[in-house]
């Protein structure tokens, strides 16, 4: 129980993540797939944790691609897996736009469909008492999928003209920062990780992200996540695809 103790503080509490082979070292685990199904278990709780959130009001999407180097990047890429990535936005006492919640997730293309699923997970279509729509507007770049979600989703679309496709960090800026981040704990702490999961590890960097407000409680918040979840066997783990690891 205290190594599990252990990976659970240093899960919850490193920001760039964290190498499962340096905490397999550190805690005196025998073997490393003891240590991997582990992490993979907390991962699976932070998830559904995160399954819970609604996103409200305004949010920024757009898609990214994960993948090998040296592969064609964009949307026309066929050897990089497609994520869509949404990020909630409120105005804090001095107007200023901040962050909410982030949510991400591995889809097998950037069409309407796959965005109106993804909008669909986000709570789109939950209302207020008084009948008002929880989720209200997307601002994203001009790709005709999120126009079309936004239109049969009865969303506002606010259309972002990207003129130049190394602007999007500046007119997209709180999708892309989570991107980034994602991408930097993917190459740092795991020197990159498997298609099969990498759902898993989306939802990892997005529940830190997601539980900064309360930073004195990460630990035991986690603890009660994982208390909370079904439990996530080895079998399970290395037989899952990429549909079932959307949650």
């Amino acid at each position: 129980m205290v190594k599990w103790y252990w990976l659970l503080y240093h899960m919850a509490m490193d920001k760039v993540g964290v190498s499962i082979a340096e905490m397999q070292r550190i805690l005196e685990i025998g073997q490393y797939r003891t240590a991997w199904l582990m992490a993979h278990k907390i991962r699976k709780a932070m998830a559904d944790r995160d399954a819970g959130y609604s996103l409200a009001g305004l949010i920024e999407m757009d898609e990214s691609f994960f993948g090998p180097k040296g592969s064609k990047r964009g949307r026309g890429s066929e050897r990089k897996s497609t994520v869509l990535c949404a990020v909630s936005l409120y105005r804090d006492k001095k107007g200023e736009e901040k962050p909410g919640f982030a949510h991400m997730q591995v889809v097998d293309n950037a069409s309407a469909d796959a965005v109106e699923d993804f909008l669909d997970r986000l709570g789109c279509g939950v209302t207020t008492n008084e009948g008002k729509q929880l989720l209200e507007t997307i601002r994203s770049d001009g790709w005709r999928s999120y126009g079309k979600a936004a239109k049969d989703k009865e969303l506002l679309h606010l259309k972002v003209v990207l003129r130049d496709p190394k602007a999007a960090g500046r007119l997209l800026p709180w999708v892309h920062r989570v991107i980034s981040n994602v991408k930097a704990v993917i190459r740092g702490a795991h020197r990159g990780v498997s298609e099969k999961h990498l759902q898993s590890y989306l939802s990892e960097v997005c529940y830190r992200f997601n539980q900064r407000f309360w930073e004195k409680e990460l630990f035991n918040r986690l603890v009660q996540a994982c208390i909370l979840t079904d439990t996530l066997t080895y079998k399970e783990l290395i037989n899952k695809n990429k549909a079932l690891s959307q949650n």
